[in-house]
């Protein structure tokens, strides 16, 4: 006769005499003793395999009764539904979840030091009539920024329109506006903080935008008023080198290093400034004088000397492009010091156009009277044969 049951475990049966036991699908157990069974080892029927997401990954393989399953999603998606699933026992095999969804939602919120940000639906086209923020903030790190890369970009120009603000939208620090099939160049913060603002009109949607975004260790140095910088970096060990326009000085060095100490990421020595400073001694064929934090007001009650050197073959000649009315007195002299000869004395706009010396030296002195106004020359000086 036949026996059949299921279960993990044969039931216990003794002194069955010619017996045939069939456990559940295939395998059989013969009787070789009146009181023992020797029985092989059952595999019950597996789960199906249930496909892994779209934009995701999953790990595991075995699709056994009590296996288990792992889902996780790429970058800049979110997982909609259960991350893990057990094969389960029973009469039919079946997974404890459906298989889940990798999605990309439109807004998100992240304290990640890294990642993706994407588009609603990339890489299809997003829906109409939307706005969505996505923010990336570090609650930590408060020295540090952030940099943001153009992966993909596909809006509607002029009505799908991406912005980006330095901090919160409230504090009205618009970093960048951009719409169009153009990718656009990289976008660097100040701040530990940035706020993406996504707008998409009623009419025409594309594919949208994919951004990856990475903590840039030192703040950005900037540029100086005045002067300009090379190079970006802002990883330990990076050097940017600052110089100033025309007729400005670099208070502090050139060459400035981002420097990690522990958990803390600055820039060694501190970023310079251009300043347009109160005199000064001025080499070479050609110049700018500048009157003290031009373009701006200067110090009063100040005298300001500059003494001009060229070849010696040569004679300066001296162009004034701009003087603002004031109670400040300009004094010209043909040699090294206030002992040459004077060329001049001129107050305001009784500047000549031109001034000439006869040697290759000239001294300027300009004397402050003490009243705070707004007072400025600009001048140029060439040597002329």
């Amino acid at each position: 006769f036949n026996i059949s049951f299921s279960g993990k475990e044969i039931p216990v049966t003794s002194k069955l005499l010619d017996c045939k036991i069939t456990y559940m699908t295939g395998r059989e157990c013969v009787l070789i003793q009146a009181d023992l069974l020797l029985f092989a080892e059952y595999n019950l029927e597996p789960c199906e395999d249930p496909g892994i997401p779209q934009f995701g990954s999953r790990i595991g393989f075995n699709f056994g009764v009590g296996d288990i399953l792992t889902f996780s999603c790429s970058s800049g998606y979110r997982l909609e539904g259960a991350s893990e699933v057990i094969c389960l026992g029973g009469g039919r095999r079946v997974w404890s979840a459906p298989l889940p969804r990798c999605v990309a939602e439109c807004g998100a919120s992240t304290t990640n030091n890294e990642g993706i940000l994407l588009s609603p639906n990339y890489p299809l086209n997003y829906e109409n009539n939307h706005e969505c923020i996505y923010s990336i903030q570090l609650t930590i790190k408060l020295w540090c920024s952030f940099s943001l890369q153009f992966l993909a970009f596909d809006t509607e120009a002029s009505h799908d329109i991406l912005r980006v603000w330095d901090g919160p939208p409230e504090n009205e620090m618009l970093l960048k506006e951009i719409s169009g099939s153009l990718i656009p160049e990289g976008i660097h913060s100040t701040l530990n903080i940035v706020t993406i603002q996504f707008d998409t009109d009623f009419y025409i949607s594309k594919s949208g935008f994919a951004i990856q975004f990475s903590t840039t260790a030192c703040r950005d140095p900037g540029v100086p008023m005045n002067g300009t910088r090379n190079g970006d970096g802002r990883e330990p060990g990076d050097t940017v080198i600052f110089q100033c326009d025309p007729g400005y000085e670099l208070q502090g060095d050139e060459r400035i290093t981002c420097i990690q100490v522990e958990n803390r990421y600055f820039w060694q020595p501190n970023p310079p400034v251009c300043i347009a400073p109160c005199g000064g001694n001025l080499t070479g064929s050609s110049g700018f004088i500048l009157s003290p934090n031009f373009p701006h007001p200067y110090p009063h009650s100040r005298d300001c000397d500059w003494t001009i050197n060229v070849n010696s073959d040569y004679v300066i000649s001296l162009a004034f492009i701009s003087i603002e009315p004031n109670y400040d007195f300009l004094y010209i002299y043909d040699g090294p010091d206030n002992n040459s000869p004077l060329i001049g004395s001129f107050q305001d706009s009784k500047l000549p156009e031109r001034i000439e010396s006869s040697s290759n030296t000239m001294h300027l002195k300009e004397n402050r009277g003490g009243i705070d106004l707004f007072g400025v020359f600009f001048s140029i000086y060439s040597e002329s044969n």
